[in-house]
Parts: C-alpha cells; structure tokens; sequence
C-alpha cells in the first residue's frame, strides 16, 4: 500500500537511515492510535503544514493499517485542552464531547480494504509499529 509521510527537513537523514519509529505517546485518547506512524493515502490528504516540511512515499502492508478520520480526534483534543485561540478552535473543556468525538473516530476507523475515497474528511492512516528504511522514500 502507498502511502505519505510529511515531518521536518530536519529529520530527513536520521529517517533514510533508520526509518520511520512508531509514536508511542497518542494513545490518551483510543488504543487504536499507540504504536502507530501516522501517514496520508495522498499527498494533497496532509492536513498539517508545516515550514520547512518534507515528505516520504512509504510502501507497507494493507494489513498492518487502519484509516481513521483526522477531524474527530482533532475536535476531541478541542475538548480536552481548550486551546486559547479565536473561533472554532476555542472550545470550552467538555469531557463529555471529548469521549463522543473519540467514538465517532474509533467507529468510523476501517480497514484499507474497507475504505472508499471520500469516507473521511482528513483520512489519515496508522501503520502499525515501525517502518523501515528500505520501504520509504524520500519524495519532497
């Protein structure tokens, strides 16, 4: 399965070297995003830009992967720390959002196999566990 994979100029050495290294610390809100690389189906699908930001084509196993959409988590995190900012993003702390939203993103998480262009509104894709360096390539 193609995939992308956008990080910091800055990382792009220590990737082609080593590879990409699973992030253990998202868990707080579902099981589904621990041990995971977070990744795009398309380039234009990278919803978080950022300057100085590269990206990797990444090839691994349709079966190691589950595609969620970006935008619940997103509001549940709104909810759970209440950013200090104007509009949308300044959300009063609601815990009972925060749990809603986290469900909807775990109901909605599906198997590659499953998904259809245009299910999500930001599809991002959790690979399972580390990706090495000989299935990823740098692209940007």
């Amino acid at each position: 399965m193609e995939l992308f994979h956008f990080t910091d100029a800055a990382n792009k050495d220590g990737i082609l070297k080593n590879g990409l290294r699973a992030a253990t610390g998202y868990e707080i809100f579902t099981p589904i995003r621990k041990n995971v690389v977070f990744c795009w189906l398309k380039k234009e699908d990278n919803k978080i830009h950022r300057e100085n930001q590269i990206c990797f084509r990444i090839n691994v196993d349709a079966k190691r992967c589950l595609i969620a959409d970006m935008d619940y988590v997103s509001m549940a995190m709104m909810y759970r720390h209440s950013p200090k900012g104007e509009g949308i993003a300044k959300k009063p702390v609601n815990p009972k959002a925060e749990r809603l939203f986290v469900k909807l993103y775990e109901a909605t998480a599906v198997k590659p196999c499953d998904y259809y262009d245009g299910m999500h509104f930001s599809p991002e894709v959790l690979v399972k566990g580390d990706i090495q360096a000989a299935d990823l390539e740098f692209i940007k």
